[in-house]
């Protein structure tokens, strides 16, 4: 989840951040604070190569990216949320660029909550079920269109898109399945590990007609670099939009597009 997306580590670190409040009474124990100490050193060490250019394009030059509303808006944010049923089934008559279901295998695990409970999680991780199950919830619940954002709705604008939580969602209910089997079957043997993988490999395979694969994707140097459309937000400038610009170069983009396959040599050199 941390090198997914620049956002998922943002989102990553404070999902990470929660959890640690959650156990900060533990921070007083010298073996629990060394290792997450190096644990976070290693975690900035291994994302190093994007975040160490991103804060120097913040601080060092005037982005598009970084204005306001220019990689999404609170419309776009409503527009991306999901129905209800698309988190249950996928129409194969419909898009299916996006598969967004979370799957049968999950929420038959997640049925079992009910008596895992019941029987009773282990105290040492009850803690973890709890908070792990909340924001899987969370996480899932976000994702709908009817999810109401309120005052939150300008803070949560940099997700761009609400499906993206839905990696969070996959993650901590998984473990919370993980869990749940862990309580419901106490004599988890090879056979039953047997059945449970075929039905997974099963439902995967029925999901393999809903993937949409394309032969004639073009190199990208065949793509039309600095096209200018009526909307500014469909300029293509090389790998992006022109939210990669800065904002002087954004705000002319036509420049752009007609300016000569040439070196400019401002100052510093004479041209004999």
């Amino acid at each position: 989840m941390i090198l997914t997306h620049i956002l998922m580590t943002l989102l990553t670190a404070i999902m990470a951040g929660i959890y640690v409040c959650v156990n900060i009474v533990k921070l007083k124990y010298k073996e629990i604070l060394k290792p997450l100490g190096i644990s976070i050193l290693c975690i900035l060490g291994i994302s190093a190569f994007f975040w160490i250019p991103m804060a120097e394009t913040y601080f060092s030059a005037d982005y598009a990216v970084y204005q306001e509303d220019s990689m999404a808006t609170t419309e776009s944010l409503h527009e991306s949320g999901l129905d209800i049923k698309t988190l249950l089934y996928t129409d194969t008559k419909g898009d299916t660029t996006h598969v967004f279901e979370v799957g049968i295998p999950i929420l038959i695990m997640l049925c079992l909550s009910v008596f895992a409970i019941k029987k009773g999680i282990d105290k040492k991780y009850k803690k973890e079920y709890i908070l792990f199950l909340i924001l899987g919830i969370v996480s899932t619940v976000i994702t709908i269109k009817q999810f109401p954002w309120g005052i939150f709705e300008d803070i949560f604008q940099i997700i761009q898109f609400k499906w993206r939580m839905l990696l969070f969602s996959n993650f901590f209910l998984a473990i919370i399945c993980a869990m749940n089997m862990n309580a419901v079957i106490k004599k988890f043997n090879y056979k039953d590990m047997i059945v449970v993988s075929t039905i997974c490999i099963l439902y995967a395979g029925l999901l393999i007609p809903l993937l949409q694969i394309n032969s004639e994707i073009q190199d990208i140097d065949q793509y039309t670099i600095g096209e200018v459309t009526e909307n500014k937000r469909d300029t293509i400038v090389g790998m992006g939009k022109g939210e990669y610009l800065t904002v002087k170069s954004n705000n002319n983009r036509e420049y752009i597009k007609t300016r000569e396959d040439t070196v400019y040599v401002l100052k510093g050199m004479r041209r004999d």
